[in-house]
């Protein structure tokens, strides 16, 4: 008898179970203007964190003295940033989807910045990173001579 009243309950929360399934109100559709608005505020968060560290002024020092770390450091931040790049020129349409597809991205530019990292590695790490960045900078220099009318607008030295 035990075994029946068990077998009854078990039967019953099942069965509750697909009833409230049944009447449960269908789920809104998703708004293309609230998804973004949502996804934006990750960028938003992440720029503020980001300016939080600079206002801190936390490890300025230890990059400052040491040179390995600060170049691992800038070669870490130019791929992050380069995909940053990639996204607004491809965005703006102004290269194809097949140009805006980036090959495989090495694992070192997902590790943290390190003081470790041998010179002639962080030499090829560069050299890469100025081959693969080439294509995206090219039209984004040139829309800024074009818009400044600054035949030097991306002249660094």
């Amino acid at each position: 008898m035990p075994g029946r009243i068990l077998l009854l309950c078990l039967l019953s929360v099942g069965l509750a179970a697909c009833q409230s399934a049944r009447t449960a109100p269908p789920e809104e559709a998703l708004d293309p203007f609230t998804v973004a608005i949502d996804a934006e505020r990750w960028g938003v968060l992440i720029d503020r964190a980001h300016d939080g560290l600079i206002e801190s002024g936390a490890g300025e020092r230890q990059l400052a003295d040491d040179n390995i770390l600060r170049a691992d450091t800038a070669l870490k931040s130019g791929a992050a940033r380069l995909i940053l790049l990639r996204n607004d020129v491809c965005r703006r349409g102004l290269l194809s989807w097949k140009d805006c597809e980036l090959g495989a991205w090495p694992a070192w530019t997902q590790q943290a910045p390190s003081s470790k990292t041998p010179l002639e590695v962080l030499d090829r790490r560069s050299q890469w990173l100025g081959a693969e960045m080439q294509r995206f900078t090219e039209v984004g220099c040139n829309a800024g001579r074009g818009a400044t009318d600054d035949d030097l607008y991306c002249s660094v030295e």
